[in-house]
């Protein structure tokens, strides 16, 4: 299996998952509200929301201002180093995933949890800060990996990096900002988003390759 039909299959596969949980959302779909009032309940005796500091902190990190100030960073860096396929490639990732993120939530219009720890606007399906951050995390995994190869080191970089977008899921959880299906929502439509550029941009990658070898 070439590699971009792996990510075509990947992509398929978040995506489909994260259609499903849409039309649930919309839907208001007993067993999903059941589930996230389960979830809900669980985080509340955890006394997650206790540590308002801290998931305050961790909630700004995952902001999409500041995630996507990184991925600007991170375009530049390319550019300048000649990567030009590849900042591309996050270009229209995180333009794009902005302005689909944007009419999702619109469409969807699911509104927030009620008695969050602080306030917060806009609607609630899918979270903005998990998919910024998902976003992040998938664009910095895959080009470590590029890059660096198989190795402790890139596997090491990657469970931290994992850790980092799970502290920021659990801190919109926390915060009560969102529900526990918001951030689930998010991570597949990231997840899906990122697989299908890749799996275009290697096509394109191969397809260019063949026609100057021809």
């Amino acid at each position: 299996m070439k590699k971009w039909q792996y990510q075509q299959q990947i992509a398929i596969g978040c995506l489909g998952l994260f259609v499903l949980l849409a039309v649930s959302v919309m839907r208001q779909a007993s067993w999903l509200i059941q589930v996230d009032q389960k979830l809900v309940d669980a985080i509340n005796v955890s006394g997650l929301s206790q540590h308002v500091r801290i998931l305050a902190w961790l909630t700004s990190i995952g902001s999409p201002a500041v995630t996507g100030g990184v991925v600007i960073l991170l375009i530049l860096f390319l550019w300048r180093i000649h990567q030009v396929w590849w900042a591309g490639l996050l270009t229209v990732a995180l333009a794009g995933g902005d302005g689909l993120l944007i009419v999702l939530k619109m469409v969807i219009a699911r509104q927030r949890p009620g008695n969050p720890v602080i306030a917060d606007s806009g609607f609630s399906f899918p979270s903005g800060h998990v998919f910024s951050t998902m976003l992040v995390a998938c664009m910095v995994v895959t080009l470590l990996w590029h890059w660096l190869g198989k190795n402790w080191i890139t596997g090491g970089i990657t469970v931290l990096i994992g850790l980092g977008v799970i502290a920021v899921l659990l801190s919109r959880l926390g915060l009560r900002a969102h529900y526990p299906s918001d951030t689930i929502g998010s991570l597949l439509l990231a997840s899906g988003w990122w697989a299908q550029l890749l799996a275009i941009f290697q096509r394109l990658i191969r397809q260019s390759t063949i026609s100057m070898e021809s």
